[in-house]
């Protein structure tokens, strides 16, 4: 029966190829791009006789027919091959694809189906780790710790899946010593059989080559130009390694990348620089070339400041060699605006150390700035100190970092307008000295920061002001600000393809709440009186709508109180993005072209007693990305889906399409992703 459906498809093709050749001859030699796209596809249609595994829009992703209006004869022959192939590599090894076509001459067009018999998806049953008998049993239990495994037992079998396991065993053996470990091509075993237990059931068999067992050796420093006299010891407080340890490709590669944090280096490479085989010792070596130590140059600047997007210009200077030390020190001048009355100039001075104590794993981070910026009905003068220490944890750990800051800034907040009720006159000001001491843990297994598209990120945030503020407000008469902040962000990444960097789901939620205590109220210069007035700084506050919050309102206008511009105490926050790259696997400038869809949800609330879950705002709405070095450039179209504040009509559909253009939709610009 089946060779003679087979007998059957293949009279179908032939009648097929003589009728093509047929309107060849038709036609003249220069009528050639006529006869190309003689025939039009009318209806292209993908059928399954039985079971279906896959979608019929996978299908169509790996076929070329149907992806122009004509129809292509030899696109259609290679088609039915690519979608067999694509069952085999997905474990349908007996899976057949069946063809037909329809002939409309008249109206020059053809309809064209492919019809799937999928049959019976074949199961690993064993799979035979060859070679690997003489591994150490410690080794052996970590290799195959049932949750790191790619491939299991019982599995479906797939070739992307035995692909990713063979390749993690290689991996493994490479970063645990064996770093000349190698392996053959899989292979898949079929066994005809009669008993249908084990009719549609393979072995697996994988084959290493492990070879001797090596570790790190000595590492040497040979650095072209070397004028600043950079020495090993400068150096080797940056490698993962040491001398004696089990070799790692991986720690070899870690290593490198940590080199680059040091600014003086560039092209830095770490290389064999020979192999004790009797001794199994890899010796090693550091390679690069020393940059010049001193860097004058201008900036363009962008970027996204309480969710309003900010451009302007730079000039910085930079020690690479600061103090004859790999530490950099930097000083910077900008001037930055988002409109006539939201602007910033700032000068900043700062010292970045790459390791503390010896340790690559701890940074340090001095920081002194000058800041004048306008925003509203305020105008304020900073100074502000920090001093940051960044404390890198281990990856297998649940948290991965940990951040602590300690801010000292005095603002010079002047009003630009009166503000009523509390009839602040124009031109009044107030000083405000802050304390601020924060603490910012991390959870993050993303696999990428430029576009990620799998694992989860989670950061806790614990600040306080307040403790210092509080004595130095009775020595000098001046304002402060005493409270607890703490916000938690979690984001989650979930490819939805094969191909995770062409289309992924991105997810958000934050939350947040400020607790004040104590006297938080200004003396103003205008006189002696008090002002019991929410003087947390705006910087400290939590702000919502903009192009990195519920984005079908404008940065700073989305809250359920008046005096939102000027932040709230409590915050909830959300998002849902579908983000998507289609022309990824093409050339040219069109490649770095994306697209997104999402649903933002969230408000901001004066207070936590104040919150309702009617307050919550929804919006929607789609947006175009371009990645570049620097990330993506993003223009987004956000619409009010559900407008919390209207009196009438408050969800997106009940509006008539004028209101929805001229009231309902915010247009954000911004760099860099949403989250």
């Amino acid at each position: 029966m089946k060779s003679r459906l087979n007998l059957l498809k293949n009279f179908k093709l032939i009648i097929l190829s003589l009728f093509i050749l047929w309107l060849n001859s038709s036609y003249s030699q220069e009528d050639d791009e006529v006869v190309t796209k003689s025939l039009k596809i009318k209806d292209l249609d993908i059928e399954f006789s039985t079971t279906e595994s896959f979608s019929r829009s996978e299908i169509r992703n790996i076929i070329k027919t149907g992806n122009t209006d004509y129809f292509n004869f030899e696109d259609f022959v290679i088609d039915k091959k690519r979608i067999e192939k694509f069952y085999f590599d997905d474990g349908y090894f007996d899976a057949l694809v069946d063809t037909s076509t329809t002939l409309f001459p008249s109206d020059g067009k053809i309809s064209v189906k492919f019809v799937v018999h999928e049959n019976q998806p074949y199961i690993i049953g064993k799979i035979n780790y060859i070679g690997l008998q003489n591994l150490p049993k410690d080794l052996m239990d970590k290799a195959f710790l049932p949750e790191i495994r790619e491939a299991r037992e019982g599995d479906i079998y797939t070739k992307r899946g035995i692909t990713a396991e063979s390749g993690r065993i290689l991996r493994f053996l490479q970063n645990n010593g064996y770093a000349f470990a190698n392996m053959t091509q899989p292979e898949v075993v079929k066994t005809e059989t009669s008993n249908r237990a084990n009719k549609y059931r393979i072995t697996i068999n994988l084959q290493y080559l492990p070879a001797a067992r090596y570790t790190f050796g000595k590492t040497k420093i040979e650095i072209d130009n070397n004028k600043y006299r950079l020495a090993l010891k400068d150096i080797l407080p940056e490698l993962e390694y040491e001398e004696n340890d089990i070799y790692s490709k991986e720690v070899l590669i870690q290593s490198e990348n940590r080199l680059n944090r040091i600014a003086v280096l560039e092209n830095t490479r770490i290389v064999v620089s020979d192999i004790d085989t009797s001794r199994y010792i890899i010796n090693l070596k550091i390679n690069g070339l020393v940059r010049n130590k001193y860097e004058l140059q201008p900036e363009i600047l962008g970027y996204d400041i309480s969710n309003s997007f900010f451009a302007g210009l730079g000039l910085s200077f930079a020690d690479r060699f600061f103090l004859s030390n790999p530490r950099t020190f930097s000083a910077k001048v900008r001037a930055l605006a988002n409109s006539t009355q939201n602007y910033r100039l700032e000068f900043i001075l700062d010292l970045f150390q790459p390791h503390i104590f010896n340790n690559n794993k701890i940074t340090g981070n001095l920081n002194l700035s000058g800041v004048i910026f306008s925003i509203d009905e305020f105008r304020i003068e900073e100074i502000k100190s920090t001093v940051t220490t960044n404390y890198e944890l281990p990856k297998h750990t649940y948290l991965n970092n940990l951040t602590l800051d300690w801010k000292l800034k005095n603002q010079r907040v002047s009003f630009k307008v009166a503000l009523i009720p509390d009839s602040i006159p124009e031109g009044a000001f107030v000083n405000i000295f802050s304390s601020i001491l924060g603490l910012t843990l991390v959870h993050s297994k993303i696999d990428n920061f430029q576009f990620p598209t799998r694992g989860t990120y989670q950061s806790y945030l614990f600040e306080e002001s307040g403790l210092l503020g509080e004595a130095i407000k009775k020595l000098f008469d001046i304002s402060t600000v005493s409270y607890f902040k703490f916000s938690f962000i979690n984001k989650f990444y979930l490819p939805i393809t094969s191909r995770p960097d062409k289309s992924t789901i991105a997810t958000k939620f934050l939350i947040g709440n400020i607790f004040q205590y104590g006297d938080n109220t200004l003396i103003l210069s205008s006189g002696t009186q008090k002002y019991g007035l929410d003087v947390v700084p705006i910087d400290s506050k939590f702000i919502a709508g903009g192009s990195t919050s519920v984005r079908g309102w404008s940065a700073r206008k989305l809250g359920t109180f008046d005096g939102r511009e000027n932040g709230g105490d409590f915050i909830v926050e959300g998002s849902i993005e579908h983000r998507t790259r289609p022309f990824y696997d093409s050339k040219g400038l069109i490649r770095d072209l994306g697209f997104v869809t999402f649903i933002d949800f969230g408000n901001l609330w004066s207070d936590m007693k104040y919150y309702k879950a009617s307050d919550i705002a929804m919006a929607i709405g789609f947006g175009l990305r371009y990645y570049t070095i620097v990330g993506p450039v993003r223009l987004d179209f956000g619409f009010k889906f559900y407008d919390y504040e209207a009196s009438s009509n408050k969800w997106l559909f009940q509006n008539k399409a004028a209101d929805i253009f001229s009231n309902k939709l915010a247009i954000q610009f911004g760099i860099g992703n949403t989250f």
